[in-house]
C-alpha cells in the first residue's frame, strides 16, 4: 500500500496540487521520474499563479529556488504526456463510477445507457472514442494503468462534472492552485476508495491503490 500525506502547515497549496497530479496522471513512473514531474508541476504552477494574479508574483514570500531554476525546456519535456495522461484517467474515472455505483448502500444499481451489465469489456465498448476504437486497448492502455487511482481519477471526474454544470468548464490548472479543490477531491477519492473495495465485480486488490490523506 502507497500512503501520501498532504499538510497545509508543511506544503505550499501548489506543492500539494503538484503532488496530486503526479499521483493521478503518473501512477506507475518511477521516483525519480516523479520527482521531476512534481518539481516542473510546481513551476508551472507559479507560472500560472503569476499570470492569473501578477500582483502577487511581486510579493516577497518563502520559495525553493529549484523552481524558480527550473527551465521551460525541463518542464516541457517532464510535462509532454500530462494532458493525454489526464485525458486516459477521466475516460478511467467514467468506468470507475459504474463500480462505485454498485457498491452504493440501499441503492439500485443502474448500468450507463447501451452497457448490459458491469463487466470491464462492456464499460470499455461505452467510453469508445476517436482515439480508441477497440476495447481492449481501452482495458489495456487507460483502464489497467488507471487502477492504482481509479479513486482519485474518478473523485475528479465528479469534481470537474459538477463544477462544470454550475460555473462552465474548469482548466485542471486548479488542481495545482486552489486549495479547496483540493481537498474536496482529496476527501472524495477516500470516500471512493471505500466503495470500490467494496464492490463485487471489480477484480481488483484494494491494497495496491495509491492513498493520499489530508493531515
Amino acid at each position: 500500500m502507497s500512503l501520501h500525506q498532504i499538510d497545509f502547515n508543511r506544503l505550499q497549496v501548489y506543492e500539494a496540487g503538484a503532488l496530486l497530479l503526479t499521483l493521478l496522471a503518473y501512477p506507475d513512473a518511477s521516483d525519480e521520474m516523479q520527482g521531476n514531474i512534481h518539481l516542473s508541476l510546481c513551476t508551472h504552477a507559479l507560472r500560472v499563479r503569476s499570470e492569473i494574479d501578477p500582483d502577487w508574483a511581486l510579493l516577497a514570500q518563502p520559495i525553493k529556488p529549484i523552481y524558480a531554476l527550473r527551465s521551460q525546456r525541463e518542464c516541457n519535456r517532464d510535462l509532454r504526456t500530462l494532458e493525454r495522461r489526464m485525458r486516459d484517467r477521466m475516460v478511467a474515472g467514467r468506468m470507475g463510477i459504474a463500480f462505485l455505483r454498485e457498491a452504493l448502500p440501499g441503492q439500485v444499481l443502474e448500468l450507463p445507457a447501451g452497457v448490459k451489465r458491469l463487466s470491464i469489456n462492456q464499460l470499455a465498448e461505452f467510453v469508445l472514442d476517436t482515439r480508441f476504437t477497440d476495447p481492449e486497448n481501452v482495458e489495456t492502455r487507460i483502464w489497467r494503468q488507471s487502477l492504482p487511482v481509479i479513486h482519485l481519477a474518478s473523485a475528479t471526474l465528479v469534481f470537474l462534472n459538477l463544477v462544470e454544470a454550475e460555473a462552465g468548464p474548469i482548466v485542471l490548472e486548479a488542481l495545482l492552485i486552489n486549495r479547496k479543490v483540493i481537498e474536496v477531491v482529496v476527501r472524495t477519492a477516500e470516500y471512493h476508495e471505500t466503495l470500490l473495495a467494496q464492490s463485487r465485480h471489480l477484480r481488483f486488490d484494494p491494497e495496491r491503490m495509491i492513498r493520499i490523506r489530508l493531515a
